[in-house]
């Protein structure tokens, strides 16, 4: 038998994976297709998952959010599919922590997210702790890490929130109303002397004021740019509250809040830059005249939607 076998040629180890899936599907002929949620397949691992992929032929993927179905050939799934991104964060979680390495490449490489609302995506910013570091930054490619990270290519906590947003954008996501892309971002000159919380002022095109936690301005801004947005930032140094009040950038980049005579240090930016927005007193900003067109465009937004 062995002097047979010689000179034949060796088989590549494609050869082998081709040969293996169709002698299962020979042996699995005349079985029953064997239908399974997607959810459940991400959460496959180790010798589960070996089997289920010997049953290739047979098995057939439920679309998590449609009545559809995605096919099997070995350990490939087949077609391009759209699904909801809080979706896929769910999957491509699930299948991260049981190193379900298929499910991870199918979710990579063949689905799209569903289109994303300019509040949707805002929202998003919020959530640093929703999903686990590890889980993002496997989404994104060591490249793009790299490129916003620097070296170590470490997502921080902190940043999880628009790393998320920019895997989105990376997998192919984009802004389902371009008619509503515009964001206004007020921040403070300084942040010596600010009282209170750290909170970012965003401001969009549908009206909505947001304060976002512990935001990374300039990843943010360059992920809602990459998106479409026409992402704006207004930085401030002197806020007029009022025609007894405002505070000031003074010596040392300490904000002081004057209120009549009386000078003290600190100023609550965030409570009090929101009030001047909505009250537009922020007109009589000395920072309005280098900041006249998003300002005068967030007052018009606001007065349309009130």
């Amino acid at each position: 038998m062995s002097k047979e076998l010689e000179g034949q040629p060796q088989l590549t180890p494609e050869e082998i994976e081709q040969q293996s899936i169709r002698f299962h599907a020979e042996q699995l002929e005349d079985a029953k297709p064997v239908k399974i949620e997607v959810q459940t397949f991400t959460s496959l691992g180790g010798n589960t998952l070996a089997s289920l992929i010997d049953r290739s032929s047979k098995v057939f993927l439920k679309h998590p959010e449609k009545c559809e179905f995605f096919s099997l050939y070995g350990d490939q799934i087949i077609g391009q599919f759209e699904i909801s991104y809080d979706t896929i964060l769910r999957l491509y979680a699930s299948a991260v922590n049981k190193s379900n390495k298929i499910a991870q490449d199918f979710i990579r490489s063949q689905i799209v997210p569903s289109p994303m609302s300019l509040d949707t995506a805002i929202n998003s910013l919020y959530d640093d702790y929703g999903y686990q570091q590890n889980v993002i930054e496997s989404l994104l490619p060591q490249e793009v890490r790299t490129l916003f990270f620097g070296e170590n290519s470490m997502v921080s906590v902190a940043d999880v929130a628009e790393s998320k947003l920019l895997a989105f954008s990376l997998l192919g996501g984009k802004i389902d109303n371009k008619n509503q892309n515009e964001i206004f971002i007020f921040v403070p000159d300084s942040k010596k002397g600010l009282l209170g919380s750290n909170e970012t002022i965003v401001i969009s095109s549908t009206g909505k004021i947001y304060e976002v936690p512990l935001l990374n301005i300039p990843l943010a801004l360059n992920v809602m740019r990459s998106l479409g947005f026409n992402a704006k930032i207004v930085i401030l140094k002197h806020v007029y509250i009022d025609e007894q009040s405002f505070c000031r950038v003074g010596e040392g980049g300490l904000w002081y809040h004057y209120k009549g005579n009386d000078k003290n240090v600190g100023c609550d930016f965030l409570s009090n830059t929101v009030r001047s927005i909505k009250s537009n007193t922020i007109s009589l900003s000395s920072d309005y005249p280098t900041f006249k067109e998003s300002i005068d465009r967030v007052f018009t937004i606001l007065n349309n939607n009130m």
